[in-house]
């Protein structure tokens, strides 16, 4: 028995062979899933459409051939999705139980300080303090406030790499990933096809959705500043947990127990993985957030849970994009920002000019474990 797909009021139902049952695709799905130019990148696969700022989306008129769908929308869009794309996404939402449910009741760490209020945030320590071979009273200072608020910000004067790496050593050591140890970031850059190689406004993310050990901790020291604009913009993942979880307990069900794929693409690399926007510790403690609808890879739900989950992750990017739950941080040549990964989402605002950083990424472990051995715990 071949595959076939069949049109309907609500969608696509897509029936593959060894499965009883088929599998719906809704039309949203499928305005969300654009493969055309218009909808993705054709090298990177990300996203250049935010599918959840359209609002409801009505049926529009499928055409099945040449392996693909295409769908015309009521506003004169033209969306596409591979046949390969659908009966994928289709076989793995068919052979996934969808009925377990892990624990979705985590408690917070219990040093986290919450920051939805802008005023709240961590001071600021001298580099050089910080650097000091001698003293480890920054050092101190800078793992505990980082450790609690999920950043940092570190003020410098000398325009020198060679600190950025001394600074990494000071918490554990740089890792290296497809983009190198230490990787230089400017809009002249082409060395990886990603859209924070512009100059474009980035929304609130996480890095590393696609890899199954997200980076813990990112840093960037700061070459040159834009003449206009470019402020790194922070959100604390960690306050929109303890919201959602005390005002909208199934939104955050939602979020904690659905898994949500990322991938990275460029020649040669295909990077894939998965896991909710909240993972909580095996003794129910929030560990981890993970959010990057830039980078979240095609994946199918039964049609009442993909209409919870769409409701639930709008929900969540609504709360990241808000302004008042932003810290907008200016950098200027020699200082230097450090997030936690796993709770703090960053972005960017748009800049005009030259704009070079420098970043990196260190494991959210060596950072517990500096903290353990400053603290004696």
């Amino acid at each position: 028995m071949a595959s076939s797909i069949t049109v309907t009021d609500h969608g696509l139902e897509i029936h593959l062979p060894g499965f009883d049952r088929s599998a719906s695709i809704s039309w949203h799905w499928l305005r969300d899933h654009d493969e055309s130019e218009a909808g993705q990148d054709p090298v990177t696969k990300q996203r250049r459409v935010d599918t959840f700022s359209l609002g409801e989306v009505h049926p529009g008129t499928v055409c099945l051939d040449d392996g693909k769908a295409t769908v015309t929308w009521a506003d004169g869009a033209v969306a596409m999705c591979s046949r390969h794309l659908l009966e994928s996404v289709a076989a793995e939402c068919l052979a996934t139980d969808w009925s377990r449910r892990p624990d979705v009741e985590p408690s917070l760490p219990v040093d986290a300080v919450l920051w939805p209020d802008p005023s709240i945030g961590p001071d600021e320590i001298e580099l050089d303090a910080f650097l000091d071979p001698v003293s480890d009273e920054a050092l101190t200072r800078g793992v505990d406030l980082l450790s609690r608020y999920g950043y940092l910000v570190l003020r410098g004067a000398v325009l020198d790499r060679d600190r950025a790496g001394a600074f990494a050593r000071r918490l554990g050591y740089v890792r290296h990933t497809i983009f190198g140890g230490m990787w230089d970031l400017a809009p002249d850059l082409t060395d990886h096809a990603d859209t924070a190689y512009t100059t474009v406004y980035l929304a609130p993310h996480t890095d590393g959705t696609y890899s199954h050990d997200a980076p813990g901790l990112q840093f960037f020291l700061c070459l040159q500043a834009a003449p206009q604009g470019g402020e790194s913009l922070l959100v604390d993942g960690f306050a929109i947990a303890a919201q959602l979880a005390a005002t909208d307990p199934e939104t955050f069900v939602t979020l904690a127990s659905v898994p949500v794929p990322g991938r990275y693409i460029e020649p040669g690399v295909h990077l894939r993985a998965e896991r909710p926007v909240f993972r909580s510790t095996a003794r129910g403690v929030l560990d981890q957030v993970s959010f990057n609808n830039y980078d979240r890879a095609p994946f199918l739900l039964p049609p009442e849970l993909e209409r919870r989950f769409n409701r639930a992750y709008r929900r969540f990017a609504e709360l990241a994009a808000d302004p008042a739950r932003r810290v907008a941080v200016g950098l200027t040549a020699g200082d230097i920002l450090i997030f936690d990964n796993w709770r703090t989402l960053h972005g960017r605002n748009a800049f005009v000019g030259p704009r070079h950083y420098v970043g990196a990424y260190l494991n959210h472990e060596d950072l517990e474990s500096k903290r353990r051995v400053l603290f004696g715990s």
